[in-house]
């Protein structure tokens, strides 16, 4: 069993991590749907795992690609943090185009998973400047062979 973290708009802030580190346990990778790419690097260092990051509309001078896709456990899932892409269909056609069992993007600071027409669709929320009632959030996937699990963690 693998586990992922999944974070988005940390916008510089890492205080918030600490909300979360009892639930997440020791995560085997850290990804990072942008906004403050750059804290990647710290969050993945404090969770003692690797991470992969994108760059999003507050990372003019990252050098994180605008989007990755990454295949784990005979999943492939596209990581990008949304901004460039307008709307969710849209988001959708993007996933089926490039055969992604999972799309995971960040941008509006709200949570979501749910699952269309067989694409799980993932936004993290905001770790440190959340837009809904929620408060802070994060997301764990969960997965090896046979299981995919997305856990919507709340600081709340």
């Amino acid at each position: 069993m693998s586990s992922i973290a999944v974070i988005s708009d940390s916008h510089g802030s890492l205080r918030n991590l600490s909300l979360f580190r009892s639930r997440i346990g020791q995560p085997d990778a850290l990804w990072h749907l942008g906004d403050c790419a750059e804290d990647a690097p710290l969050l993945a260092q404090r969770m003692n795992c690797g991470y992969v990051s994108v760059r999003g509309n507050c990372d003019p001078f990252s050098d994180a690609p605008l989007k990755q896709i990454i295949d784990w456990h005979h999943r492939r899932f596209l990581l990008l943090h949304g901004h460039t892409v307008s709307g969710r269909l849209n988001l959708l056609y993007l996933a089926k185009e490039q055969r992604c069992d999972a799309v995971l993007f960040g941008h509006s600071h709200v949570p979501s998973a749910e699952c269309v027409d067989g694409i799980w669709m993932i936004n993290p929320g905001s770790l440190s400047r959340p837009r809904s009632s929620e408060g802070p959030s994060m997301a764990l996937l969960t997965l090896d062979d046979a299981v995919f699990d997305v856990q919507l963690l709340f600081a709340k």
